[in-house]
């Protein structure tokens, strides 16, 4: 195979894998009324309680207006509350007392998935694909 079609069918199953994974943590945060996209929010504010909302966006790589739009769903059931800060222009992101219940069912739900998705591979592939994903990404974000 050459290096093209090689790096084409790597950068494929990638997006291909990605998009399979999102899926199923779509599938088992469905019951309890979240998508993937609000479970990786509501994962990183529980573990860094009163943040800015454009470092929660920085801190995940999501775009301004795709965190302003996950946000404000999740405000509207009630699982955080943005407050303003020292500097009124920047809204901090905390959960609310159900967004802090809701929490580790969901936490329970996404290791179970990830776990199952992992049970293949040891702990050494998973560090070596870890140093693999993160070089690709050092090399994206240095372009």
């Amino acid at each position: 195979m050459a290096d093209t079609q090689l790096d084409d069918a790597l950068i494929r199953q990638l997006h291909v894998t990605v998009r399979a994974f999102t899926k199923g943590v779509n599938e088992v945060m469905k019951p309890l009324g979240l998508y993937s996209s609000e479970w990786a929010v509501l994962n990183f504010v529980a573990n860094h309680d009163s943040f800015p909302q454009s470092d929660i966006a920085a801190a995940l790589e999501i775009e301004g207006a795709a965190i302003s739009k996950t946000l404000s769903k999740m405000e509207q059931k009630g699982l955080i509350a943005r407050t303003s800060s020292q500097d009124k222009r920047e809204k901090r992101i905390s959960l609310t007392e159900k967004g802090r219940e809701l929490y580790p069912l969901a936490a329970q739900a996404a290791g179970n998935h990830r776990s199952a998705v992992l049970a293949g591979l040891s702990r050494d592939d998973r560090q070596q694909m870890l140093s693999f994903i993160q070089s690709m990404l050092d090399h994206i974000h240095s372009d």
